[in-house]
């Protein structure tokens, strides 16, 4: 990770464990967002997915 935030985390208050190295041997967290969809949605926009506002983002909400 490049230690910057994406844009649609400018506004976001992030836990001090996002930025944490993930622990190969214990289950992770399930993530919130369809990151599928949202990769596609994306590309069809030709952006970057630390480019989407979190407009963009909520829409692929779980």
């Amino acid at each position: 990770m490049s230690g910057t935030k994406s844009r649609f985390m400018k506004k976001v208050n992030v836990d001090a464990r996002y930025y944490k190295e993930p622990d190969p041997y214990v289950n992770g967290s399930v993530c919130p967002v369809n990151l599928l969809e949202l990769s596609r949605y994306a590309r069809k926009r030709g952006k970057k997915l630390a480019d989407l506002t979190q407009e963009e983002v909520k829409k692929f909400s779980l």
